[in-house]
């Protein structure tokens, strides 16, 4: 009896090692693979995440560079170095201006002293932090075309009412 207990005890210990063994190697290949095609389904899904984002923005990129003008006309406005917010540091930048129409190009000729003051104000008030992100950058374009846009007459002799299109940084520097 005493025999068959061992035997059945040493006998039952090593069938369930065997083939505890052999569960245990299945459950870790199992957890292996569900670990696996987890990472792989995450990897995915921000992968292709990422490119339906970017396409929709080059789309509208694209967009606004093929509406754009047969011939545009560009205004340079010279090199500005400008003083920083912080004192310490300064910028120096080289802008154009890309136009819609020639008349608003002269118009802006003979009033470029006056042009070249309202770039300069808005220059003067940027920071070491606005000038380094691009988000500020688009932003500062967007101010210099509507305080440029306000010297234009009431009633223009030309046909486009927002003759500006663009503001191009030909430089941009800090110091």
């Amino acid at each position: 009896m005493a025999d068959e207990e061992e035997g059945g005890a040493g006998g039952d210990s090593g069938d369930s090692t065997g083939s505890g063994g052999g569960k245990k190697k299945i459950l870790i290949i199992i957890i292996a693979l569900v670990i696996f095609l987890v990472v792989g389904i995450v990897l995915f899904l921000l992968l292709s995440g990422e490119e339906e984002e970017e396409l929709p923005e080059e789309k509208q990129n694209v967009t606004e560079v093929a509406e754009p003008l047969v011939t545009p006309i560009f205004l340079p406005l010279e090199s500005f170095i400008v003083n920083l917010k912080d004192g310490r540091r300064f910028l120096k930048t080289t802008i154009q201006l890309m136009l819609s129409e020639p008349a608003a190009s002269a118009y802006l000729t003979i009033r470029l002293v006056e042009v070249k003051d309202i770039v300069l104000a808005e220059l003067q008030e940027l920071s070491v932090e606005d000038v380094k992100q691009s988000d500020a950058r688009d932003a500062l374009k967007q101010r210099l075309i509507s305080a440029i846009g306000q010297i234009f007459p009431s009633k223009p002799e030309w046909e486009d009412p927002e003759p500006i299109r663009k503001v191009l940084f030909e430089e941009f520097v800090i110091q």
